[in-house]
């Protein structure tokens, strides 16, 4: 970071996310509005941004879809999960890690962080783990990461699935490797909130077994054979012979899975392989950004916890995390009121305890003996500062002037 004069024009507002696009992206995508009545179709932008996006999770593939979230829900099925089984996952975590599992008719089982990581902590995940437990659903959360070498041990001794969520951040490398090269299954999203986005949308589900990417296929858009033979192994399988119940049919039309519709967008993917192209400076912006935040809270270290990035870690944060000290002076709604006040968004740390959220009142989840302590901590006193790479030097010094002047009254 430069060290740039007082802003002395703040900005209308400071956003905790805003879409950084510009001639690229709108090329890309009027290319495709440009490209015949046929050119909207999910082809090959999307199975260009499945290898480039597979590539960073060190994955042999991808398959795009219209949301993080969507992703979950085919990581979730395709990993087995059913009525009676269970799930460990972190306690502190977003909504969306917990409804696949629930919608399954499984059991969430709940771990607690590890203090101010936001992630899981890893020590804690043996003793969560029953002969009904059938995967490990984890979270890098905010963009930082657990140590998935740990989890992936725990997994191999036990024998389960694991589903990495790295919707909050895009590629990250551990001891010099893609993390996503541990897990059973790994998600990202192209949220407008995250590292790159898809024209304001978009996720992937990524993964090693190509009859499992064939199911997933499937599963994406309506259940139907078609999708095998139209992105899958199966391309030269089309024929208007199939036997089904004793009725020649086209299997384009045969309904092999009970599938959704996650249908990608072509132009979409357009966006996204555009904005692959400066996934370097995207990244490199949000870590000079985190450094200069840990540089200005390290003079109010006896007023908050700052974030510990896991070690050996390479990583892009989608927010800068903190947990206010309960003797601070003050607490996180003056905090809160003061920023917005001058125009600067905030959030809570996602769910906090989701065991305490209300869409959990009423079903069944499995709790620690001494429950979700760090979670707690963080559902009362944690709050996220926006992150985003489209913040420039000016943007952050008015931040921190607005910071200081709140701290220096309270």
């Amino acid at each position: 970071m430069t060290n740039p004069p007082s802003a002395a024009t703040p900005p209308e507002r400071v956003f905790y996310s805003s879409s950084v696009h510009d001639e690229a992206e709108i090329a890309a995508v009027v290319e495709v509005l440009r490209s015949g009545p046929q050119g909207l179709w999910p082809g090959r932008r999307v199975n260009a941004m499945e290898r480039r996006v597979a590539a960073l999770f060190a994955k042999a593939g991808g398959v795009m879809v219209n949301s993080g979230s969507s992703a979950l829900y085919l990581a979730v099925e395709l990993a087995g999960v059913g009525p009676g089984d269970e799930v460990v996952t972190c306690g502190l975590t977003f909504s969306t890690d917990i409804a696949p599992i629930v919608r399954a008719g499984a059991v969430p089982v709940l771990v607690d962080a590890a203090p101010d990581t936001f992630c899981i902590d890893v020590d804690r995940i043996g003793s969560a783990i029953t002969p009904r437990t059938r995967a490990l659903l984890v979270p890098n959360l905010i963009g930082n990461a657990p140590d998935w070498d740990a989890i992936a041990a725990i997994a191999a001794r036990h024998d389960l699935v694991t589903i990495e969520d790295s919707a909050d951040t895009l590629g990250p490398v551990l001891r010099g490797t893609p993390t996503g090269a541990r897990s059973t299954f790994t998600i990202t999203s192209f949220a407008n909130s995250h590292i790159i986005t898809c024209g304001g949308g978009g996720g992937m589900l990524l993964l090693d077994d190509d009859a499992l990417r064939d199911r997933a296929l499937m599963l994406r858009r309506w259940g139907r054979r078609s999708e095998v033979q139209f992105f899958g192994t199966r391309r030269a399988d089309h024929s208007f012979w199939e036997d089904l119940d004793g009725i020649h049919y086209d299997n384009q039309f045969i309904f092999d899975e009970l599938g959704w519709n996650f249908e990608p967008s072509e132009m979409g993917a357009a966006f996204g392989l555009a904005q692959l192209d400066k996934l370097p400076a995207n990244l490199a912006r949000r870590r000079a950004l985190f450094d200069a935040y840990t540089g200005f809270f390290a003079g109010y270290a006896d007023r908050f916890r700052l974030p510990r990035q896991t070690p050996d870690l390479e990583t892009a944060w989608l927010g800068y995390p903190l947990v206010i000290r309960p003797d601070a002076g003050f607490a996180r709604p003056d905090l809160q009121t003061h920023l917005d006040a001058h125009g600067i968004d905030t959030r809570t740390v996602w769910t906090g305890n989701v065991a305490r959220q209300p869409m959990l009142r009423g079903r069944t989840v499995i709790l620690p003996p001494d429950g979700l302590p760090c979670a707690d901590e963080v559902m009362a006193r944690g709050v996220l500062l926006p992150l985003s790479h489209a913040i420039d030097d000016a943007t952050f010094t008015f931040v921190t002037e607005v910071l200081t002047d709140f701290l220096s009254q309270t």
